[in-house]
């Protein structure tokens, strides 16, 4: 149960400020499919950044999130000071890795736990304003009944989720395919449409995504704003490169899957020195296990590949202070690209290929090295030119190092606290 408490440090009843006043606190209701310590990456590592600051600033945060538990996820490095509440249930078979097709039935069931899920939070914590950072595998009711409510909403995007993520909805689906059976999900008191987001500010981490959207999404966001994604300066603290030999340690963080460009990093390994290794670190399925590993043999380099995950985020920021060198090989639109600028933050030079809206903040031969896509050859190449020019190696470290000062969690949680405050009718 959400207990319903006053604004932290704000009066109640006759002595309360009035809706809009300065400095007024806000009660968030963020809604998230995923949830650190259970995640997937880095979208959902920002949002706790976010919410944890939020809180920081005095206002109150309640995390709506889906009960998924995954194993071997990083733990939080502090407690949450925000509630979260993980209850919602899930469109995804996360045995499969794939969207799951249940049974009418259990379509029914599902829908009718997250929407009272919902209800009951909005009952309890009456939130000035609802922040949806993602509906990936929940249910996308959710904001429609939001909208019936009258609670204003934000959208943050750090991908282009709006566009991809409702066909996964297994219950809107249903009627969004074959709106003549509306009145089946009305005789069952369960909401069927897809929200409108008429009156929903949003913001897009990149240009890219922001394009994206309006190009391909079936809303329209005229007002939708660009609020660059940022390093947390709390988990990675921003630390100049220190001088050392170069010993070939090589570094990639993030989802291993092949649109991330993990097979053409482990080709490229075989077109390096035989004292190269490489550190894979990042949420696998286990077929993708299998299938890297397997990959990895062929090439000949399997005894110098290994693949893990962060213990936590201490541990993560270590092994990006032990590397010489973090690739970031994506090959499909990478709407931001967060590694990066860990990296950069860490002292360590960065090789990438600049793919979508990682595109906006690197720049080649000034804070990282670029290579084609998909391309084992060049990616080798650009390590060799990184690990053989100290001269080259010292000037991109240091444009790193000024990237992060420029993009921060903060910067990020200054501009999204704004759009929240305009939402929900509160002065800046």
């Amino acid at each position: 149960m959400i207990p319903l408490t006053p604004r932290k440090g704000q009066p109640v009843g006759a002595d309360a400020p009035p809706l809009g006043s300065p400095g007024t606190a806000m009660r968030i209701l963020t809604i998230s499919h995923l949830y650190p310590p259970h995640h997937l990456g880095g979208y959902e590592i920002a949002c706790r950044g976010v919410v944890e600051r939020m809180v920081a600033r005095g206002h109150e945060v309640v995390v709506l999130t889906s009960d998924t538990h995954l194993d071997g996820t990083d733990e939080p490095s502090s407690p949450d000071r925000a509630q979260v509440v993980r209850t919602l249930r899930t469109w995804w078979d996360w045995e499969a890795f794939a969207p799951a097709n249940p049974s009418l039935a259990a379509r029914v069931k599902i829908e009718r736990h997250n929407e009272r899920a919902l209800r009951r939070a909005l009952d309890e914590f009456r939130p000035d304003v609802a922040s949806i950072w993602s509906l990936g595998f929940v249910s996308w009711t959710m904001p429609t009944i939001l909208e019936r409510r009258s609670v204003p909403i934000v959208l943050t995007m750090l991908d282009q989720w709006v566009c991809t993520t409702p066909e996964l909805d297994a219950w809107t689906r249903l009627f969004d395919r074959r709106p003549w059976a509306r009145p089946l999900g009305a005789a069952l008191g369960l909401e069927t449409r897809l929200p409108s987001f008429r009156s929903a500010r949003a913001s897009a981490a990149s240009r890219m995504i922001a394009d994206e959207v309006a190009s391909d999404g079936r809303w329209r966001l005229p007002d939708l704003a660009i609020v660059p994604l940022g390093v947390d300066t709390d988990d990675f603290p921003i630390t100049a490169a220190v001088s050392r030999s170069w010993s070939w340690r090589l570094l990639y963080v993030g989802r291993v899957v092949a649109s991330k460009g993990v097979p053409t990093l482990i080709r490229a390994m075989a077109e390096l020195p035989t004292e190269a290794t490489l550190d894979v670190v990042g949420h696998a399925h286990e077929n993708q296990l299998a299938e890297m590993t397997e990959l990895a043999t062929r090439c000949g380099v399997a005894d110098r590949v290994s693949f893990g995950r962060p213990t936590s985020r201490a541990d993560l920021r270590e092994r990006y202070r032990r590397s010489d060198l973090v690739v970031f090989p994506s090959e499909w639109p990478e709407p931001f690209g967060i590694v990066p600028l860990e990296a950069m933050a860490c002292g360590v030079p960065v090789i990438a290929t600049g793919t979508g809206g990682s595109g906006e903040f690197l720049d080649d031969a000034v804070n990282c090295v670029l290579f084609r896509p998909g391309d084992p050859q060049d990616l080798a190449a650009a390590a060799r030119r990184v690990a053989q020019d100290a001269s080259l190696r010292h000037s991109i470290t240091a444009g790193g190092t000024e990237t992060a000062r420029a993009l921060t969690m903060e910067r990020f949680c200054d501009g999204l606290e704004r759009i929240h405050r305009e939402a929900a009718g509160m002065s800046t």
